[in-house]
């Protein structure tokens, strides 16, 4: 019972520190990664990962409404994120999104800036130091986040002065000393963040954990624009108790304004609406999927696809088959466990795991030829060899494409 409870759940921290006013009242929080309950610090190794998992752990286990009240969040978002197509499953007033200083400040971050702006979400500069070729992106945003503790008072000086003529509100962070303080204020700042009020405070919950291939046969069907079907879209939901859980979780929160009663997994698809679970989908997929694991969801996509392709190629039925029968072959290096206790605990035929685990009968000859091919051993038979080369590159560009999209 213990082993499956571990499997089931996970525990989700996120730090937040206050944001004040010169009255020492609190306008916002800024959100922190935290890799676990006991981290005292980031520690961040994947950017992107870490924004998401932030966002994730907000909206569906601790509650923005838990963690902000009415106030507002404000959440690092890097450059990579910032360019996404699908942007982040979120009501625009209450989030900040704070433009990182490595963020690379070019024409495609300006004009991604612009689109989120449209879609209702403040933007903040973070640790921001002007440039005058920087004024499109100042004129853009809400808030200029100045670091006094790396500028000095004479650089916050000279920041906020030439910052003075532009409708932007500042924020001195890294606001340590009382001294500090009363500078920030004498130069007419308006908010304040640091040590000096208080220390990043750390919040935790328990998370239900979502199945990465769920989400993966999610994208991948609301990615198809031109087939898309709810009822599929309702049946990949509904395997998945953890993602079914987030869901209604989200909405359950006050953020998304509902107030109504969901009773099925369709009416709560209906409810978000396709693009909205788009986004969600691609932030819990970012959450899951990170650093090494990025990897190797990169390494399980090619393998699947390219098992279809080179079924499709042979002319063999069901090519889907190939494709999942591919992508659970690895499902032992995901989870850790043993793919035969992996495969019996889904609801697959006997001959499916057979064909999988023990290579038998055309799917699991496929699966022997593709993982061999891309392990680069010897591939005996001319045609083989041949046909699995060129349908591998198609499936390198399928995946590289797939992975643009989330």
């Amino acid at each position: 019972m213990a082993e499956q409870e571990t499997y089931i759940h996970s525990d989700v921290a996120v730090a937040r520190q206050p944001i004040v006013d010169a009255h020492l009242a609190v306008m916002g929080y800024e959100l922190l990664y935290r890799e676990s309950a006991h981290a005292h610090r980031a520690d961040v190794m994947d950017d992107v990962g870490a924004t998401a998992q932030v966002v994730s752990a907000s909206l569906f286990e601790l509650g923005m409404e838990n963690l902000v009240g009415t106030n507002k969040a404000f959440i690092n978002f890097p450059r990579s994120y910032l360019l996404s197509a699908n942007g982040i499953p979120t009501h625009g007033e209450n989030v900040v999104v704070e433009v990182l200083e490595s963020a690379g400040f070019d024409a495609n971050l300006l004009a991604s800036l612009r689109r989120w702006k449209k879609a209702g979400c403040c933007l903040a500069l973070d640790d921001f130091v002007f440039e005058s070729k920087l004024t499109p992106f100042v004129e853009l945003a809400d808030f200029v986040k100045l670091d006094i503790l790396t500028l000095g008072q004479d650089g916050f000086h000279q920041q906020v002065e030439a910052l003075r003529g532009f409708n932007v509100e500042l924020i001195a962070e890294k606001v340590e000393t009382w001294e500090d303080y009363q500078f920030c204020r004498l130069l007419g700042v308006e908010y304040f963040q640091g040590y000096f009020f208080e220390k990043p405070e750390l919040m935790t919950a328990r998370s239900s954990k979502v199945n990465s291939m769920t989400l993966l046969r999610l994208m991948s069907s609301l990615l198809d624009a031109n087939n898309l079907n709810i009822d599929d879209i309702e049946r990949i939901v509904s395997q998945d108790a953890g993602l079914v859980h987030k869901l209604l979780r989200y909405l359950n929160s006050p953020m998304t304004g509902l107030v109504v009663s969901v009773d099925s997994v369709r009416l709560a698809i209906m409810l978000i609406g396709v693009e909205n679970l788009k986004s969600l989908t691609n932030l819990l997929l970012m959450s899951e999927m990170v650093g090494e694991q990025h990897a190797l969801l990169e390494q399980i996509l090619v393998r699947a696809k390219h098992a279809e392709l080179f079924a499709l190629h042979r002319q063999y039925d069901n090519q889907d088959k190939y494709f999942l029968a591919a992508m659970l072959s690895m499902m032992d290096v995901c989870t850790g466990m043993p793919l035969e206790k992996v495969l019996g605990e889904l609801p697959l035929p006997n001959e499916f795991i057979n064909a999988i685990v023990h290579r038998v009968g055309r799917v699991g000859e496929t699966l022997d030829l593709v993982e061999k091919y891309s392990n680069q051993h010897a591939i005996i038979d001319e045609q083989n060899f041949d046909d699995l080369k060129n349908t591998y590159l198609a499936s390198l560009k399928w995946a590289d494409e797939f992975l643009s999209q989330i």
